[in-house]
């Protein structure tokens, strides 16, 4: 039941990790109301308490309310959690923002891992751009919902610039199971989160080409965070974020995981598939893809050089096979 001296928590978006959190913070303590924009998921977590779509296999609390009207969300909610992806934040949003139901006391806490095309501006840029008089939380870290909602555990790291915020929302996360960790250090929180969707494609690469060595694995993860790290810093992070828990641990979580949508995009790819292919079967491409695409054009206006990146973006536009870039890593970065 939920403990009165706790928030009320509020949550945008109930797919895979909005679910897994929102189920999450109501076993832990809280009352927490869910937004969907799928009526029929709305339904299912109201009647049934599963999300078959979105995290099948996970009995659902049955405190956890769902709603198709976002208003409900931020009334009378003291945290509520962005987990939507970052071209919907602004549409989504907008409408409470312009009707003041959002309380000035409320922490916003944004999930999600992307950049607008349309505005070029990250999530969580555009999550303060949204709610300027509300303190905003970035969470990251290596977070696959369907570990942790299985009880695996895990912990994740909590930005911001003031403590106290920080301190609110973690009293509703951590469990046994679900630990958080704090930084001031939002921009390397959300580039670690953001850039490593570009180097797990590079990983499914290698599995379509049945590469499976861990000597190689680990050249080519090592290489890839140090051009998150070169890119990060020249935008103004931290290059101690990388090294831990939003950078590398994301980075290994997320290459590593069978269940990474932009690692399978990489396996497509080294089948030979097209773009126009690969995005029927998906449904929508992965964030990796337009986070390489903006991460390349970020690097050339600060001078920064990502090789891998490069390459990715070559074998993704057709200019060289998988095969090809896959040799040539090995050519420049391992027998130089």
């Amino acid at each position: 039941m939920p403990q009165p001296d706790k928030p009320s928590v509020g949550l945008i978006g109930l797919g895979n990790l909005g679910t897994a959190i929102a189920n999450l913070v109501t076993t832990n303590c809280c009352a927490v109301i869910g937004w969907e924009y799928d009526a029929a998921v709305v339904d299912e977590i109201n009647s049934q308490h599963t999300n078959q779509r979105f995290l099948p296999g996970i009995s659902l609390d049955h405190s956890l309310r769902a709603t198709t009207d976002v208003s409900q969300v931020f009334g009378g909610t003291e945290i509520v959690f962005l987990a939507i992806p970052a071209r919907f934040i602004r549409p989504t949003v907008q409408t409470v923002v312009d009707a003041g139901l959002v309380s000035p006391d409320t922490v916003i806490v944004n999930m999600a891992k992307g950049i607008d095309a349309e505005t070029g501006l990250t999530a969580f840029q555009t999550t303060e751009m949204l709610f300027p008089a509300n303190p905003c939380v970035m969470l990251s870290g290596p977070s696959i919902a369907s570990e942790f909602a299985h009880g695996m555990p895990t912990i994740v790291v909590l930005a911001g610039s003031r403590d106290a915020d920080l301190m609110r929302v973690s009293r509703v996360l951590d469990t046994r199971h679900f630990r958080t960790r704090f930084s001031h250090d939002t921009v390397g929180v959300e580039l670690g989160g953001l850039l490593k969707n570009i180097y797990a494609i590079g990983l499914g690469l290698f599995d379509g080409q049945g590469i499976t060595s861990l000597n190689f694995r680990a050249v080519y993860l090592t290489i890839a965070l140090e051009e998150m790290t070169r890119l990060g810093v020249a935008m103004g992070a931290e290059a101690k974020t990388f090294a831990y828990l939003a950078g590398m641990g994301d980075l290994l979580a997320t290459s590593l995981s069978g269940q990474s949508h932009n690692r399978h995009l990489g396996e497509l790819l080294s089948q030979g598939r097209d773009l126009a292919a690969i995005q029927q079967e998906m449904g929508v491409l992965p964030e990796g893809y337009g986070t390489l695409r903006i991460a390349l054009n970020l690097a050339e206006k600060l001078y920064v050089s990502l090789p891998l990146a490069r390459g990715l973006w070559d074998v993704i536009n057709g200019r060289i096979d998988a095969d090809r870039f896959i040799f040539s890593f090995i050519r420049d970065f391992v027998e130089d």
